[in-house]
């Protein structure tokens, strides 16, 4: 029988061993008897991975060429890759996996290689496979996930791909270890603590994309869902950023389960009340969202806000970007939802102001940025999150103001990086810059500005109006009357006739600066 007061335990301090209290940060034990408490040992447990960071990812490099690419990794790639998100997934805690799993370490040398070259070279897409060090890295990573049995480190690995795919353009296979990840993350009950609290975020930001870029309904993953209850208050921007991820992919999944009802077989047709109820679902969270964010907001200061790796920018520029990706999202997707299921797009003029507040607050950031732009160190050619071309994107093809539009997209040239994640900045931009000339029967020259009088200076009529742009993600290579070669892409205009029919106009856009002039812009005679 054991005497009293002699229990024993195994996690105790490393001073008293097994004779603890186990009193935190020290025990009692030592302090009663004035002895220096060693603390307590890292626990066994998934949690502990998230108390320390390497400071240095080449210790233990096999080459000089992995560690470069590491070190390159730590210093440029990693801080730049979240965009305008909370960098903490890349800054540490991938660089924190780096050092000890090497499956994490082989992504991040082939996605710090692939990061490199698309930094140095035209920004359209690098290819893998003449990059023979992030080629034979990926390779080897492949190959450790092949016999990987940890769920939770399949997860992290499966957004690195993702990214590595991104980096490349590769559409298909990008939203395929998407839908996977997505799949895994919302069966699998038994990932950790740390992957469910820092993985499920940018899998509920990734879903969007198979609904952005997805060609059929199969490639349409469930929604990654919030499994806490709407808070009463947010406390941090991570809180409200967790809410209005949750919102977005929402709306935009809403968006294209409505499509049929706004251009297809369906046009007039019944929507399933169930569509309805989520149409309304969102509207309730929205303003919700906006009260809860506007609250916080009066009470942030810049000593509280997520740590950023671009402290150079200064404090004002760091609130204002935080704040400006959440306040606009939450305006997009306010438009986007409510305008899931209209057959006429006349019914974007009830949002006029909506977009005046949006396109007021990027010319406020834009003209701080460009104030920042002549100190900072460099701009990235590529992020993995979502940055602010979408949003830009939106108001330019959706709001029917002819100055609002013209604005965002001289915007877009400013605020737009090359690449954000499987958008291209220099494809929106001719895109978006075609669809106002169709709109508005007017030519903008190389600055985005009218040549002429429009036809249409106002609002144009519904049937001059482009419901959809489609672009096909492969470049093409087309030739002028004088039989000079350009690349860009092949876009098909959704449009409406007199008879209120749905029709398809396709053009092939030059790309690549969008600063060509608006005759390289030619008709495929492929209308339909």
């Amino acid at each position: 029988m054991a005497r009293k007061g002699s229990s024993k335990v195994k996690t105790g301090c490393i001073t008293c061993k097994v004779k603890c209290d186990e009193g935190k940060p020290h025990c009692n034990r030592c302090t009663s008897t004035r002895r220096r408490c060693d603390g307590y040992a890292a626990p066994k447990s998934d949690s502990w991975l998230l108390c320390r960071r390497p400071r240095h990812l080449s210790r233990g490099a096999a080459g000089a060429a992995e560690s470069r690419a590491l070190q390159y990794f730590c210093e440029i790639a990693g801080p730049f890759l979240p965009g305008p998100s909370d960098p903490y997934f890349w800054t540490q805690l991938v660089m924190q996996f780096s050092s000890f799993e090497p499956v994490v370490r082989y992504s991040v040398i082939a996605i710090s290689s692939l990061y490199e070259e698309c930094q140095t070279e035209a920004p359209s897409g690098t290819s893998i496979g003449d990059n023979t060090l992030a080629l034979r890295y990926y390779n080897a990573a492949i190959a450790e996930l092949k016999v990987m049995q940890n769920p939770s480190l399949v997860l992290l690995v499966c957004i690195l791909f993702i990214c590595i795919e991104s980096l490349q353009s590769n559409r298909e296979v990008a939203i395929r270890h998407c839908n996977h990840g997505i799949a895994i993350m919302e069966s699998d009950v038994t990932a950790a603590a740390w992957a469910k609290e820092h993985l499920k975020p940018v899998f509920r930001r990734l879903s969007v994309f198979p609904y952005m870029f997805g060609s059929g309904n199969e490639e349409f993953p469930s929604p990654v869902a919030l499994d806490d209850p709407i808070p009463v208050s947010f406390s941090t921007f991570s809180e409200a950023r967790a809410m209005m991820d949750d919102i977005f992919s929402r709306a935009v999944r809403l968006v294209r389960y409505g499509s049929p009802y706004r251009l297809g077989h369906l046009r007039y047709a019944d929507v399933p009340i169930g569509l309805l109820e989520e149409q309304e679902k969102l509207n309730y969270r929205l303003d919700l969202w906006q009260t809860l964010f506007t609250d916080l907001d009066t009470r942030l200061t810049p000593q509280n806000m997520p740590a950023t790796q671009r402290s150079d920018l200064g404090e004002e520029y760091i609130k204002l970007a935080l704040r400006l990706h959440l306040s606009i999202s939450c305006e997009i997707s306010r438009i986007s939802s409510n305008m899931a299921f209209s057959v006429d797009e006349t019914s974007y003029d009830a949002y006029l102001c909506g977009f005046r507040r949006v396109i007021e607050q990027f010319t406020r950031f834009g003209a701080i940025t460009l104030d920042k732009a002549r100190t900072a160190k460099g701009c990235p050619k590529f992020i993995f999150e979502t940055g602010f071309t979408p949003m830009l994107f939106c108001v330019a093809t959706k709001c029917r103001d002819l100055s609002i539009r013209l604005t965002a997209l001289s915007l877009m040239k400013l605020l737009g990086v090359h690449r954000e994640n499987l958008w291209e900045a220099d494809t929106a931009y001719a895109v978006a810059r075609r669809v106002i000339e169709i709109e508005h029967v007017v030519i903008l020259n190389e600055l985005g500005q009218p040549l002429g009088p429009p036809l249409y200076p106002g609002l144009p009529p519904d049937r001059m109006r482009v419901r959809k742009a489609w672009t096909e993600f492969e470049e093409s290579i087309y030739a002028d009357k004088f039989g000079q070669e350009m690349s860009g892409k092949v876009v098909t205009f959704y449009m409406r006739t007199p008879e209120d029919t749905i029709y398809h106009r396709t053009e092939f856009l030059a790309t690549g600066g969008s600063d060509k002039a608006p005759e390289n812009s030619s008709p495929l005679n492929r209308t339909r």
